[in-house]
């Protein structure tokens, strides 16, 4: 034998094995899911900043020796749907002060751009026109008669592409804001029924059958028809019939961990019931949630331009299904791009949620773990 002893081979480092570290590491290999990740970030992105992209007002303008950012201003119109809010909103006149007021007082009741030429300095849009800006000398142009009008404008003079920007914000705003609703009631419901059981599941469990028997959009379309047209009546409604589907998954997740031992050990240190069921079965039985709630945003984006294309959502909204609605009149006078280009932004929109919840979904299934 020889003097030396054998050096013992180094340790390998511990790779994170929590569950939220092997959800990622798996779903960076799903290559459509990653896809849809990012299409996703892109529209969030585009719908935060299409204020600054496309509109008639300046980013930052310099005007009598005072700094106005009239641009920012925008958002109270395209951020808050519901008409009572935006009005509050903009009567708070703070004397020209960023970001509420809107800097039409020191005008004297004129626009931004019929001012151009006395700011001293001033950074506008890429795009220089708001969705709802009409030009009656500039009807129905297309795509390839104007290169001020990158995509064309519509039957009233309105550039195509700036309300093809600001209805991204419509249809991420539907989408997430419904599925808060419809996610706070059935995540809500589920964890109820599934853990009490008895009596409470039996009731939650028959109410719930009786609204998913409903056709939804139906249902949608004959509780829109008395209410205003509105963005908002949108969001509510579709929040409110579109919970269903969360209900059984949180159900019956529940009611798989509510058997486990840390739920017993929970109760038996006489820890309130409504602690056991927010601190340690929710977290515990939510992710099922996020993939349903992927998919539902499509659904809810689905569902908006089709009750605009079908003339029940609010005309001063520039949404796709809006935008379609109106050029599907002018297809035969070759205004395709009023139609082809809105018909695009809701495929790609339902692609990227899509391929978003089904890469999620591999990644959060045990059956298809490394």
């Amino acid at each position: 034998m020889s003097g030396k002893t054998e050096r013992a081979p180094a340790a390998t480092p511990v790779r994170d094995q929590s569950f939220r570290a092997q959800v990622w590491r798996r779903f960076k290999k799903h290559r459509s899911g990653m896809g849809g990740l990012v299409m996703v970030i892109v529209l969030m992105f585009t719908a935060l900043l299409a204020p600054l992209i496309a509109n008639d007002r300046p980013i930052v303008a310099k005007y009598q020796d005072s700094w106005h950012f009239p641009a920012f201003t925008t958002y109270v119109d395209v951020w808050v749907p519901w008409q009572g809010m935006r009005f509050s909103l903009k009567s708070m006149q703070v004397g020209g002060s960023f970001p509420l007021s809107d800097h039409y007082a020191v005008l004297e009741g004129q626009t931004w751009k019929e001012v151009s030429g006395d700011l001293e300095l001033a950074v506008w849009p890429i795009i220089k026109y708001h969705p709802n800006q009409f030009n009656p000398d500039e009807i129905k142009l297309k795509p390839s008669d104007s290169s001020d009008h990158v995509l064309g404008t519509d039957d009233l003079g309105r550039d195509v592409l700036s309300r093809m920007l600001h209805g991204t914000v419509v249809a991420m705003l539907v989408g997430l804001f419904s599925q808060s609703i419809a996610g706070t009631i059935g995540i809500t419901l589920g964890l109820i029924a599934g853990y009490l059981g008895g009596w409470v599941d039996l009731v939650i469990s028959r109410f719930t059958e009786v609204v998913m028997c409903f056709p939804t959009f139906f249902l949608i379309i004959a509780v829109i028809a008395f209410l205003p047209p509105s963005i908002m009546n949108i969001m509510i409604v579709l929040g409110l019939v579109g919970w269903t589907g969360i209900f059984r998954l949180i159900r019956g997740e529940v009611l798989r961990t509510r058997s486990l031992d840390f739920v017993a050990a929970a109760k038996s240190l006489a820890i309130p019931q409504w602690r056991i069921m927010f601190r340690h079965i929710l977290p515990n039985a939510i992710s099922p949630i996020f993939v349903a709630l992927a998919f539902g945003v499509a659904r809810a984006v689905l569902a908006e331009t089709s009750l605009s294309f079908l003339g029940f959502g609010d005309p001063s909204v520039p949404s796709w299904g809006e935008i379609v609605q109106q050029g599907r009149f002018y297809i035969s006078q070759g205004l395709w791009h009023l139609t082809v280009y809105p018909g695009l932004a809701i495929f790609v929109t339902l692609t990227a949620f899509n391929l978003f919840g089904q890469g999620l979904r591999d990644a959060l299934d045990p059956k298809l773990r490394d």
